[in-house]
């Protein structure tokens, strides 16, 4: 028995030190054994878990469902880079493997795990509710996890372990009895909200590390406002990309960052034809207009014809007899194998070093699988061994490189975990890069997650420009990313307008909660931030056909602003709610209220 609010018995884990409300977790890896097994007395009891972003369920969004257990029930989630593919293939008995044809941003062939069934994938935290308090477990690990909550004869079992599917040391592997992933345990009372907040209150003061900004010209803050060349796609080149860099300048934007398109080729980084002046001279042009700068790289993949994959194939990643075509019909290469992850240390050094730079988004598959005889590690463990690596890439740039951000774009939040939140600065929340699937991922991940470590990417949208873009003046960083030749004036206009914004308010909603508000209407997007002094931010995207809301959940004295036009005014607001004018061709409301 542990000193817990709730009797937990604690097996084959040990608390060996303390945050706030959270218990430190120390593991063993050890044959036949979980990670820990957590049982508790409870008939019944509500767990919620956070879908991260998948293009296996890509129209499902990053939400956080909750499903209640009684007697007999369990529910079974998996963590990881292919979490999707795992619980489908896990459900149906089979080992994972990945697709031999279609989308490589994808890695399950097949639709994704329904709403109700017991085995779904998930970011690497758990909330478990019973008995008026909740039990909070989360993993530094973004590796393959699996954890299992199930009742039984009026016990809970919360039961976490590396899955058998992935990871498969020999019997004589080093491996056993080395320490695994570090976890973190709670029991707060209250619901699941109040677990999901104290959750939200460990992030913050134990494992985000907030930014210096100090290496990028004039006087940015953390969230940025970043400009990113996706939007027009690998079209580009020198002059379209100083094109670029000074529409979104005059527009606010304070760093730039070129995607994918610079490289020769994936794996092969250095400048092709379409950049003859190189990545330090356009870095030094961006610092020239006031901008940090930084580039994508997907540095854990390789061009199966790029040099690195034809002078070294035997530093490909490969997993059930196969070598895998992932994103962009690239291979990946096995940070786990030691030549492997040197040179892409060695080459990131170099990157950062030559182009000067203060921003480095990284994508793809980092985190392969792999099972070959002939690499450094473990056949059984590729990828436990590539997910050590991955950490320790990132965390020696970050000691190298204190002025560099680094940011997290592996298709849209992959893999999702504390230690990916430990070793990044900031990572996207979604990568559809609209409106709609914003608003759902800042609430979503806002749930756990401070705002200001949720990049926000703006895309291109069918949406009146105050309502395409009002939601992104919540949380950040803010990633404009379409093509400024397209803008109208009325875009250019509000952007510059909500730039402005975005930088008043982000000190305040770095700690801020968030949730979706009350609106009565049938369909709307919306995200609510609420400051610790108790100022709230709405931003509430208006369909057209619509001129005028109301906005509930609210009742007092009221000073209502306008944010978009400055107008202030006093408000007495009933159980009824709030009335709101609209335009009726579509709009984006962006509104803040403070108590009288």
């Amino acid at each position: 028995m542990t000193e817990f609010a709730v009797a937990l018995e604690i097996s084959h884990a040990t608390l060996d030190g303390q945050a706030g409300p959270f218990r430190r977790l120390a593991t063993t890896i050890a044959r036949g054994a979980p990670l820990i097994d957590i049982a508790f007395d409870a008939a019944e009891v509500s767990v919620e878990w956070l879908h991260p972003f998948s293009w296996d369920a890509g129209l499902r969004g990053v939400v956080a469902p909750a499903r209640s257990l009684g007697d007999g029930d369990l529910v079974c989630l998996h963590a990881g880079p292919y979490g999707t593919a795992d619980a489908v293939a896990h459900r149906n008995g089979e080992p994972m493997r990945f697709p031999t044809a279609g989308d490589g941003h994808r890695y399950l062939a097949g639709d994704a795990p329904a709403p109700d069934e017991a085995h779904q994938d998930a970011a690497a935290w758990v909330l478990v509710e019973c008995t008026g308090h909740c039990v909070v477990l989360a993993w530094e690990y973004s590796g393959s996890l699996r954890t299992e909550v199930a009742v039984r004869d009026g016990r809970v079992r919360i039961t976490s372990q590396l899955p058998a599917d992935t990871f498969f040391p020999g019997a004589d592997s080093a491996l056993w009895g080395t320490a695994g992933p570090v976890g973190w345990l709670a029991v707060v009372p209250g619901g699941l909200d109040a677990g999901a907040a104290a959750m939200r209150t460990l992030v913050i003061d134990e494992i985000v590390s907030p930014p210096d900004l100090s290496g990028m010209p004039g006087d940015p803050e953390f969230p940025c406002l970043v400009a990113n060349s996706w939007g027009v796609q690998e079209n580009t080149s020198t002059e379209r990309i100083l094109a670029m860099m000074d529409a979104t300048a005059a527009a606010g934007a304070e760093v730039f960052v070129v995607d994918k398109g610079w490289e020769r080729s994936v794996g092969d980084w250095h400048a092709n034809d379409r950049f003859p002046s190189g990545l330090r001279w356009l870095s030094d042009q961006a610092r020239a207009r006031g901008l940090g700068f930084g580039i994508w790289c997907g540095f854990g993949n390789a061009d199966p014809k790029s040099p690195v994959a034809s002078e070294h194939p035997d530093w490909l990643a490969s997993w059930r007899g196969a070598t895998p075509r992932l994103s962009f019909d690239n291979h990946a290469l096995c940070l786990g194998h030691d030549p492997a992850r040197d040179w892409i240390l060695d080459e990131l050094r170099r990157l950062v070093s030559d182009f000067r730079l203060t921003w480095f988004l990284h994508d793809f598959e980092s985190i392969a699988r792999c099972d070959r005889d002939d690499h450094t590690h473990d056949p059984g463990a590729g990828e436990h061994a590539a997910e050590i690596a991955w950490h320790q890439i990132l965390r020696t740039l970050m000691t190298e490189f204190p002025q560099l951000v680094l940011e997290n774009c592996w298709n849209g939040v992959r893999p999702l975990d504390l230690a990916m939140v430990r070793s990044h600065h900031t990572t996207i929340t979604e990568d559809h890069c609209r409106t709609h699937w914003n608003s759902l991922a800042k609430v979503g991940l806002g749930r756990y997650l401070p705002l200001d470590w949720q990049s926000a990417y703006m895309g291109s949208d069918e949406l009146p420009p105050r309502a395409r873009i009002a939601p992104y003046v919540v949380g950040g960083p803010w990633v404009l990313m379409d093509d400024p030749e397209t803008w109208s004036d009325e875009t250019r206009e509000t952007l510059t307008k909500a730039a402005q914004l975005f930088k008043r308010w982000r000190g305040p909603l770095r700690t801020a909660t968030v949730c979706r508000p009350e609106v009565e209407l049938p369909e709307y997007d919306a995200v609510q931030a609420t400051t610790a002094d108790g100022r709230v931010l709405l931003a509430i995207c208006v369909p057209a056909g619509t001129d005028q809301i109301r906005l509930c959940g609210f009742e007092g004295e009221f000073q209502l602003t306008d944010e978009w036009t400055g107008d202030v005014r006093a408000v007495t607001v009933d159980s009824g709610g709030l009335a709101l004018p609209t335009r009726p061709t579509g709009d984006g409301l962006l509104i803040s209220l403070a108590r009288s």
